[in-house]
């Protein structure tokens, strides 16, 4: 009976997509405001920059980067994992914006671009050539990849955001790493 209900259970959640709002203009986006009432602007300032850094690989600043608002592009590898084993099936492009005021910032992930991957003629997993909006509506035949890339896109955004409200909530501009003793070296047993 137990296990009966546990099957139950993960077909439900398994069933429920995360399917992001759209903006004024039509756009899937994901918007995030927090509000940090102890964090100062040039902290939290401090902070979105340790965290762009951190994801230096998927997210690129733009050159034109100030102290309260950073935009940019980042890509996110969409992929069909099963028992631990996966591959990638295509990537997301989208926009990031961060404005950063007193006691709060937001952040807005919008404008996703997405673009399937197929094999080579040597085994990788490439980009073709064709790039489709996220809105555009997909049809009786792709529907359930599009509702897989939806999902998977609003569950990566929330990451982001998670981690990005861990670290806009540190309240030390530059903190320091803690400093590690080195093992001792015992040059009797070896």
């Amino acid at each position: 009976m137990t296990s009966l209900l546990l099957l139950m259970f993960g077909f439900s959640a398994f069933s429920q997509t995360g399917v992001l709002p759209t903006d004024e203009r039509g756009k899937y986006t994901f918007l995030e405001v927090v509000e940090l009432p102890l964090v100062k602007k040039d902290v939290m300032s401090a902070n979105a920059k340790r965290f762009f850094k951190g994801y230096s690989k998927s997210i690129k600043l733009d050159p034109t980067e100030g102290d309260t608002a950073f935009y940019g592009k980042g890509k996110m590898i969409l992929s069909k994992n099963l028992v631990g084993v996966g591959h990638p099936t295509g990537e997301a492009r989208y926009n990031i914006s961060l404005e950063i005021r007193n006691g709060k910032y937001r952040l807005i992930l919008t404008d996703f671009i997405v673009t399937p991957y197929e094999r080579d003629r040597y085994g990788n997993f490439v980009p073709v050539t064709v790039s489709t909006a996220l809105e555009k509506s997909p049809g009786k035949l792709n529907k359930a990849e599009w509702e897989k890339n939806m999902a998977f896109i609003a569950a990566e955004s929330r990451k982001i955001a998670e981690k990005l409200k861990t670290i806009m909530s540190n309240t030390i501009k530059d903190p320091k790493p803690e400093a590690k003793k080195p093992a001792a070296v015992s040059t009797t047993t070896w």
